[in-house]
């Protein structure tokens, strides 16, 4: 079984155990060169990017800060990354990032490439550090004031000054857990329908112990969002 295969696998069982809807949107696996590069180069045309782009930054979730990256490419047009890393041993380390898994306006990557490319990242790794966002859609606002009770939820503010919906728990004290994101996905990607997304950072240090963190996050914070 791929690590893809195996991801999917165990948040469907969970997912049906509990009536949820969770889904992967992201995925990220940091990773050295060594042997890999080739590899990778094999799957398609890997086109330089500006690694001080905002944009770039942005989807790379703040895991690296500008000075510890010193390149970044994009496969094709797919919302496929990786980001060489200034972090010794100098230009071995690396971050591969997939997103727009779960998507409205858009195809996600193709299936056969995130499958290689993880396959690729992980065959011959004794310890891989991986880490996927969990999100679950509202086709209604959810009750972000329910959290006020239990967590310290922090406004995104634009460089205008302008307070928008969108908030974050950076410490949401749950195993696995690095942080909790709330935004309008409507707005930002320019939807017809309502919907509002809850996506958490969840760290992977082995997939069989996934549904503790999802158990705990359904119970302490996407329920509540519900009510």
């Amino acid at each position: 079984m791929n690590v893809v295969t195996e991801l999917e696998t165990s948040i469907n069982e969970f997912n049906q155990k509990y009536q949820e809807n969770f889904a992967i949107d992201t995925i990220r696996i940091s990773y050295s060169k060594q042997y890999k590069k080739v590899k990778l180069d094999n799957l398609g045309k890997w086109k330089k990017l500006n690694a001080n782009d905002n944009r770039i930054l942005n989807k790379l979730k703040k895991r690296l800060t500008v000075d510890e990256i010193t390149s970044a490419y994009q496969l094709e047009n797919y919302n496929i990354y990786y980001y060489n890393s200034a972090i010794a041993p100098k230009y071995n380390q690396a971050t591969m990032v997939i997103f727009g898994l779960k998507q409205y306006h858009k195809e996600a990557p193709p299936q056969h490439l995130i499958e290689s490319i993880l396959n690729i990242l992980v065959f011959g790794t004794s310890k891989v550090n991986i880490n996927i966002d969990i999100c679950k859609d509202f086709f209604y606002k959810p009750n972000i004031e329910a959290l006020n009770n239990f967590y310290h939820l922090t406004p995104f503010i634009t460089k205008n000054g302008l307070i928008t919906d969108t908030r974050y728990i950076n410490n949401p004290e749950i195993t696995m857990i690095e942080k909790v994101i709330i935004y309008n996905k409507q707005v930002k990607n320019n939807l017809s329908f309502k919907v509002w997304r809850a996506e958490a950072k969840v760290l992977i240090p082995n997939i069989k112990l996934l549904s503790l963190p999802l158990y705990e996050l359904k119970t302490y914070i996407f329920d509540l969002l519900s009510t």
